[in-house]
């Protein structure tokens, strides 16, 4: 059977990310369906962190991924142009990589029982937890009540790009490809929680956690 698998945000992780895996995942014979969420259209501020060109601005996220991903012969990319609003949204899959700036689709992600994987970022820091992580790693997180860029506000003002997404779109790559050779019998193992920052290295949680 042919995993499937959805991404939910197509922002600076997840569009890096699926530059990374799905290459990966072809030139492995991995097949793999695909499906990638994501409701927004490229904005002219998305270039430069974002895996979209000059010439995709006023189109929408996951068609243009969708398109540019549409040549490999074992990954099938299906785009889906929504937000993340319910819970039945998530069924049929077997694996969820969710890259979203709301805590909302987080939560709904980490109460479904399928295999999660949670991509957070802002400047040059990271989060990846996933549903093996535990209830008092997650717990003690700080969430955000208002969308977060990954980019720290007014950085462009000062001609700055930050590049904490390409090290969750790394670790991301790393888990997926694990997962579906996983999925496939291989006996491997996946990348576990991490939270850093590029120029200050890993970081722990108050506590020590």
């Amino acid at each position: 059977m042919i995993p499937k698998i959805l991404f939910i945000g197509l922002g600076g992780i997840g569009s890096n990310l699926l530059d990374l895996v799905v290459p990966a995942l072809n030139i492995c014979s991995l097949k793999v369906d695909i499906s990638i969420m994501d409701d927004d259209i490229v904005e002219e501020d998305n270039i430069g962190h974002q895996r979209f060109t000059l010439s995709d601005i006023g189109t929408s996220k996951a068609l243009s991924l969708s398109r540019r991903l549409s040549d490999y012969e074992h990954v099938k990319i299906i785009p889906i142009e929504e937000k993340l609003s319910k819970a039945s949204q998530l069924h049929g899959y077997d694996l969820i990589i969710v890259a979203v700036d709301r805590m909302a689709p987080r939560q709904l992600v980490h109460a479904s029982t399928t295999e999660w994987l949670d991509l957070r970022c802002q400047g040059d820091g990271y989060v990846v937890i996933d549903n093996q992580t535990s209830k008092a790693v997650i717990d003690s997180l700080p969430g955000n009540n208002k969308p977060t860029s990954c980019q720290i506000v007014g950085s462009k003002d000062f001609q700055n790009i930050e590049f904490g997404f390409s090290m969750c779109a790394t670790i991301g790559a790393q888990w997926i490809l694990q997962k579906v050779r996983i999925l496939n019998g291989y006996n491997t193992n996946t990348p576990t929680f991490r939270m850093g920052s590029i120029s200050d290295g890993e970081l722990c949680l108050p506590g020590g956690v």
